[in-house]
């Protein structure tokens, strides 16, 4: 090497490696305390209504053997939560491809004290219009951000609940569906309440009461209250478009939820357009 030669070193992943090894370092030190981050968990997923609504989302659907049923699962908002207070924990999320029809994107989830990792993926699509394998469009510019985003919320949240033990997901999430249900002496007011809010939203109130096999609001139980809020987080989250939630012919009893899903997201510019803050963003 001459005198004259300069020498360039890739400091970013010395960085990388520095702050990983005092995370880790920290993490060790310093151990969670399960206990309390249960408990921590739990309050912030209560402290209101609106914020325990979010925390979980239903899907009406039909089995296999033609029963109504309801796909539930944890939300994104939830993921969140125990993210912050389960700590010592690191998570990224990345769009990995960008094809003419869809966009992959990865999320990782990393406990520094127990050095339990997970990568989930998630794919979705940016081709609309399609019928019979025939025309259809792309997606402009900024609706493809706003699906990445989207799609790295999914990823991210499915990564988080991968590492943190699925016990303490459930104890939460269980926590929070009762205070978003509330008591049973008001639960004709709660239902009518949230078939209310359902309505603005674009639901049909007879589709509702034939869904769950009631002739009237009064017949709800404190199980169908629960579906109903989930499917407003649902289609909050946009997860579905209000014209597919009771709509149960359409949907084949061979999909699996997952795929369920996927399609339903597939199809589903409009509600999607409202997860992201064009601006910032950020996930809404």
């Amino acid at each position: 090497m001459s005198d004259n030669e300069i020498v360039v070193q890739d400091t970013t992943a010395i960085a990388i490696k520095a702050e990983l090894d005092t995370m880790i370092a920290t993490a060790n030190a310093y151990p969670r305390d399960e206990r309390k981050a249960l408990d921590k968990a739990i309050m912030l997923a209560t402290l209101d209504e609106e914020t325990a609504q979010s925390c979980f989302y239903a899907l009406p659907r039909k089995d296999k053997q033609g029963n109504n049923v309801a796909i539930e699962g944890e939300s994104i908002r939830l993921a969140e939560i125990m993210r912050a207070c389960w700590g010592h924990i690191h998570t990224q999320t990345r769009v990995v491809e960008v094809a003419e029809k869809h966009i992959v994107t990865e999320a990782v989830c990393w406990d520094l004290q127990s050095n339990n990792k997970h990568v989930a993926s998630d794919r979705i699509t940016i081709w609309f219009g399609e019928k019979n394998g025939k025309g259809g469009y792309r997606a402009n510019n900024d609706m493809q951000l706003m699906l990445a985003k989207a799609s790295q919320a999914k990823a991210l949240r499915n990564a988080i609940f991968q590492v943190i033990p699925k016990g303490m997901v459930k104890v939460v999430g269980k926590a929070a569906k009762q205070c978003a249900i509330g008591e049973v002496k008001g639960l004709s007011t709660r239902v009518r309440s949230v078939v209310d809010r359902l309505v603005k939203m674009g639901l049909n109130q007879a589709l509702m009461l034939n869904y769950f096999g009631h002739e009237k609001i009064d017949d709800f139980t404190q199980d169908d209250l629960a579906c109903l809020i989930g499917v407003g987080t649902a289609l909050k989250e946009g997860y579905i478009k209000p014209e597919q939630v009771f709509n149960l012919d359409e949907v084949s009893g061979s999909e699996t939820p997952r795929e369920k899903l996927q399609s339903l997201l597939a199809d589903n510019k409009p509600q999607l357009a409202n997860l992201v803050n064009p601006k910032t963003g950020e996930v809404v």
